[in-house]
């Protein structure tokens, strides 16, 4: 990829081998670093807050549960997809069984 180098100096006054550029940047930052901070930081961000608690809890699903389906579901996936090549009724049927072992597992 082309760069124009020339006209990128000339827009921002400092190229990546212009080290007194990047010198006056760093000194700048120094001597601004709280405006520096407001310029990176989003405006609502609080060192001090709280952590965040979860409310409803016992509405979250079972990770350990769903984690489990979901390798079962994966598992007959990837034998339904081996069947296609075999025998197209049985790789529907196991295709088919591991979308629904899907909607069990999002039950959970």
């Amino acid at each position: 990829m082309w760069i124009n180098w020339e006209f990128y100096k000339k827009k921002n006054n400092m190229s990546l081998r212009d080290y007194d550029g990047w010198r006056r940047y760093s000194e700048w930052k120094r001597q601004n670093r709280e405006a520096w901070e407001r310029s990176v930081m989003p405006t609502n961000f609080d060192t001090k807050q709280s952590k965040v608690e979860v409310k409803n809890l016992d509405q979250m699903p079972d990770q350990k549960w769903h984690r489990r389906i979901s390798f079962i579901k994966s598992g007959i996936r990837i034998v339904g997809y081996v069947f296609i090549p075999f025998n197209l009724v049985i790789a529907t049927i196991l295709l088919i069984l591991s979308e629904v072992v899907g909607i069990i597992e999002e039950l959970v």
